[in-house]
Parts: structure tokens; sequence; C-alpha cells
């Protein structure tokens, strides 16, 4: 590696043009900054893919590009994957699987754009593909030390290891009798009676990590039923306005905020708001068609061009209090007074926690209603470090305190071109358990913790929403232990599942009975060692 003074710093992006050009302007900013580290370490760099005069922006937007790319790339060359905006990872998770050079993704910790949400699930996709890799973030580059000492060792040595003292085996860890007798029966359930995960189209988002081995989710009595987005069209089509309107009125009812216009190409309208309402339905009826357990749609090519957002229906789905749906073919009521889990982007590694979280609430008469959220970013508040998780709408109105805490805006028009609602508003202060189950180097696990969801001044909560994406649910977590670094070195994923209530010892012992390898992250293992 020391023989190698020529580095390749890898632009990768978004399939959707308005995000590669809202994004350039960060991307060339951080080009400077690493390239400046670089020379700094006596290095020299090249930028691929170049500049693109006619498209304005410097990324690559689809696989075939990522591998005309690295055709250009000596095999054993040192890389860089630079990341500031959401990116498919399969753009150049596929060159990367026959790229024999050392690998570093490497995002800038800024909140704009989410391009820690991009490192974190290109890490996790190259982790499911086999694919040796190192992780690196910053705020300020050559000024950071931190930084500086990891980019030097990568340089010197091809790979970075991260501290992972902020990690416990969970066989190491003790749970309560009562605990483990309620994992061992919801694990012997699982498996005689098996949970069906419902997933649309897995892959259509680029999250490689989405995508896992079907063999070792059946043999923890969790099959997957494949699941086409055209065939929800479909359904979509057979859903009556007036059965449409009637969900609508159900969530006006309760107190809903519709933030309405008259603009369909930039305001959230009637017509945007009924065909989300004939998703839900058609969505519902799924479940009940193929008995699922939990359901999992992907907003992203195809159904983007197609319909509005999913997000307003997958925060319904997530929600106990939900307008009862009921199936046209048996005229029952879909699973009555219960949340069915929706897991967002059709990440079946958030979908597991999120049903097995569920069966836990569940049994010990809690609030069940889970949700994932993205890594998005974080900052030091008041001698904590406070982490902004936030997804593009999916969170249940349950998490704000209910339907009348509950803002319905339209998406932003460059993500989402058909508009469509959202499922926003601000997650209430509590206890929280957060888990995301994963597939790496052949070998499934989960890794899970306990934090705080805090009651940060609306002055902050403000901030924090005008430097990310304020028309999205946010949630401000403490996670002791589990800080910037922590989470940033060894988090498994873009995603984060997360519900309200403490309900760590009967997840370890689920998880220990259903034969997953478990660890425990931050500081919520101490009290449980034994």
């Amino acid at each position: 590696m020391a023989a190698a003074k020529t580095v390749y710093l890898v632009s990768n992006g978004d399939l959707r043009q308005p995000a590669c050009l809202n994004g350039w302007p960060l991307q060339k900013k951080t080009l400077a900054q690493v390239q400046k580290a670089l020379k700094n370490l006596g290095y020299a760099s090249e930028i691929l893919p170049k500049f693109d005069a006619k498209r304005k922006h410097g990324f690559l937007s689809r696989q075939c590009e990522g591998t005309a790319t690295f055709a250009k790339i000596d095999p054993n060359a040192p890389v860089i994957i630079v990341l500031n905006i959401w990116a498919y990872a399969h753009h150049v998770s596929g060159p990367l699987q026959t790229h024999r050079g050392p690998i570093l993704l490497l995002a800038n910790f800024d909140g704009t754009y989410p391009g820690l949400v991009a490192l974190l699930n290109h890490s996790a996709s190259l982790d499911r593909l086999n694919v040796k890799h190192s992780r690196l973030w910053s705020e300020g580059f050559s000024k950071d030390p931190f930084f500086m000492d990891n980019l030097a060792t990568w340089l010197k040595t091809g790979a970075i290891r991260h501290s992972m003292n902020h990690l416990t085996d969970a066989s190491e860890l003790k749970v309560s009798p009562a605990a483990n007798a309620l994992g061992k029966s919801l694990a012997e359930s699982i498996r005689r009676e098996r949970r069906i995960m419902g997933q649309f189209d897995p892959g259509c988002m680029g999250m490689m990590n989405a995508v896992m081995d079907p063999a070792k989710l059946g043999a923890i009595g969790m099959p997957v039923e494949y699941l086409n987005q055209s065939d929800l069209v479909a359904e979509m089509n057979l859903v009556s306005d007036q059965e449409a309107q009637k969900y609508l009125d159900y969530l006006l009812r309760k107190g809903a905020r519709f933030h309405w216009g008259t603009n369909q190409f930039k305001d959230l309208v009637y017509d945007q708001v009924i065909s989300q309402m004939k998703m839900y339905a058609a969505a519902c009826r799924f479940v009940a068609r193929y008995g699922l357990s939990a359901i999992g749609i992907p907003y992203q090519y195809g159904l983007v061009r197609c319909v509005p957002a999913s997000d307003l229906i997958e925060g319904m789905l997530n929600n106990t209090d939900r307008p009862p749906v009921r199936d046209p073919e048996t005229k029952q009521v879909v699973m009555p007074g219960a949340p069915v889990p929706h897991f967002n982007e059709g990440d079946i590694g958030a979908g597991v926690p999120q049903l097995l979280m569920k069966e836990i609430y569940t049994a010990k008469k809690m609030a069940p209603e889970t949700t994932l959220h993205d890594v998005r970013w974080g900052g030091e508040y008041d001698g904590k470090f406070v982490w902004v998780f936030m997804i593009s709408g999916g969170a249940p109105p349950a998490h704000f305190g209910g339907w009348k805490n509950t803002h319905v805006n339209r998406q932003p028009a460059g993500y989402f071109p058909l508009g469509g609602g959202t499922c926003s508003g601000v997650c209430k202060p509590g206890v929280f358990t957060w888990a995301r189950f994963y597939e790496a180097y052949g070998e499934i696990g989960m890794d899970c913790g306990t934090g705080e969801m805090l009651d940060l001044p609306e002055a902050e909560v403000q901030r924090r929403l005008q430097a990310t994406d304020p028309q999205w649910p946010i949630a401000n977590a403490y996670i002791p232990g589990y800080g910037r670094n922590e989470l940033m070195a060894s988090h498994m994923s873009n995603h984060i599942v997360v519900g309200y209530g403490d309900i760590l010892q009967e997840l370890v012992a689920l998880c220990r009975h259903l034969g997953i390898k478990t660890r425990v992250g931050g500081d919520a293992a101490q009290a449980l060692k034994k």
C-alpha cells in the first residue's frame, strides 16, 4: 500500500438527477478537502468519474457507469468511495467485488444530505457481499486528528480497525428467568407457526443489505413472500374512491394535520392522498391474502414513477390506531386493533426486529408500535451526543403522541415528483429499545440496546430539522456509550429500529432461542453482565 502513491476518489450518487444536482456543490467541496488531506500525507489522487458538463455533476448514477469507471482503475489501487448524498450502493458494490486493492468508505459528517446514511448502507451492503473494506467520517478532514490518523493508517496498511469495545457479545450477559421464559415461548411459536415476511421488490433502492438469504430467514421461522410493485398498483386500482375517502375521513376525525395546497407539482393535494389511501387498503389486502406477519414497501423505481409516495401508508400501518380495512374476500378486518409491522424501503433487516419487538411488546401488554429510522446525523447537546434519527415518513403517530400531533406534509418534489404526504412529527420523550438485524460474511446477527428519546427545546428541534429535512419525522435519541464514533464504526445498516419501552432482556432471550447471534451496543450491557 505504501508504494501506491495515487489514490482514486470515486463519487457515488443517486439514480435521481435532482438529488445529484443538489448534492454536487457539497461533494465538490468534500473532494477538495480529501485531496488536501491526501496531499498532506504525501499521496496524489485522481477523481472519477470526471465532471460531466451536460449533467452538471460528477456522480455515478448507474451501475453500468460504476463498472465503466472501475475498468479504468488498476485492480490493485487504493480506492476511496466519497459519499455526501444518498447513493445507490449497487453502483459500486458490483465492481468492488472484484477489486483487489484497499477500499475505504468515507463520508462528510454533515446532515444536509444523507451522506452518512449512504456510508452505513454501503458498508452493510459490502458486508452482505463479503467485501472487506474500511469506514471513515469527518467534519474537519485535514483539521481533524481522528480523521488524519486513521487515514494515514489506511494509506500505510490498507485497513482501519476501529475500537469495538462498545459492543458486548450477548452470550456473556444474563437475563431474568421471566425474560428467558418469554423469549423461549415466542421462539417456539415462531418456529412452529412461522411468520411470513412480505417483501416488495428488494434491491430497487440499491440497498444490497436489504436482500438477505431466504434460507437463513426461513431457518429462524421467518420465510419471505416476495411481492411485486406492479401488483400493488393493480390492487390499488381495485379500491374505490368511496373506500379511500373513508380512510381519509378517519384520519381527519382523529386530528391529523394535513398541510394542503393547490399546486400538485409542489403542494400536497387531495388526489395524491386519495391515491395513498388506496395503497393503504391494497397493502392490507396483501397482508390478508398471503397471511403476512409484516410487510415492506420500497418507494423507489418503479413506484416513484407510478403513484404518490408510500410514506403516509407506512406510518398508518405501523400504528395501532388506524382505519380498519376489511378483506374483500373474507369480509374480516385485517389485524384488528394492532399495527401491521411495516419495514420501510423493503429493508427486511428492519422487518425482522420490528416483528420480534412487536410480539414482545404485545406479550408484555406494552405499546406495540415500532419503526425504523435512518441514522441521519447528530451532535452534542447539553453534554450528550444526541442523534438525529429520521425517516421519510413511516414512523407511527403513536410515537408522536397520536394523530393530533401528526403532520402530513408534501414530500419534496425533487425526490417525489408525484407527491403524496408524509407521516411526520417529533418523537415523544421516553426510554426506547433499538435493534438491527443483518447478514454479514455468511452469518446472520442482531445488534440491540436501549436509549432515551429526549425532549429538546423547540428551537433546538427546529435547528436540527432545518439542517436535515423538515418535512420528515425526527427522533432526538441519546444512546449512552453508542455515540458518534461508536455507532459509525460498527452499526450494521443505515437503518435503526426503535420502539418505546425497555424490552432488551426479552429481545436478547428471543434471539438466543431463535439461534441469532446477538450483540448489545453501548452502556446497556453493563447492567446485564454475569
